[in-house]
């Protein structure tokens, strides 16, 4: 299983301001995803992780600011547990449809954009709907498995492995 990362365009800096291309192909939805301060999105519930899992949307998250830590489970993967440390530098994190997610931010928090692609079936009501690893056996096992880890380091992308 590899990971997709859409990548940024610097096409201009000046001192202190940054201006950079963040287009995804085929986006067609924007969201916008503030954590102020420490967050976890979704929260625990009942001393349990909750994850978010879309069936008909593909996310492309991308830091504007701060960092933000992902816990991706797909049990259809070869590695189901991946941990990435997302930085703005390593471009847009493309998480697939059947992928379970959840997000962390430190005391700063952080800000990500977004840019998903959404089929004709998605409805909000449907797709940030938390699901609870409480009953969730297969979530369990994948938890407990041992995690590939993406981070920025050394100028490139890269995986530690499971």
């Amino acid at each position: 299983m590899r990971l997709t990362f859409v990548p940024i365009h610097v096409f201009r800096e000046t001192p202190a301001v940054t201006f950079f291309d963040a287009s995804v192909p085929e986006s067609n939805g924007s969201d916008v995803v503030l954590h102020t301060g420490a967050a976890v999105s979704p929260p625990d519930a009942g001393g349990f992780q909750q994850f978010y899992v879309h069936a008909h949307q593909i996310d492309h998250n991308l830091v504007l600011q701060g960092r933000r830590t992902y816990t991706l489970l797909n049990p259809a993967w070869p590695h189901v547990h991946h941990v990435v440390h997302l930085e703005r530098v390593m471009g847009a994190l493309q998480i697939p449809t059947g992928t379970y997610h959840r997000s962390v931010s430190g005391e700063e928090g952080s800000l990500v954009l977004n840019q998903a692609t959404r089929d004709p079936e998605f409805t909000y009501a449907t797709e940030f709907i938390p699901v609870n690893v409480e009953q969730r056996p297969d979530l369990q096992a994948a938890l407990a498995a041992p995690a590939c880890v993406w981070r920025w380091r050394n100028g490139h992308i890269c995986r530690d492995p499971a």
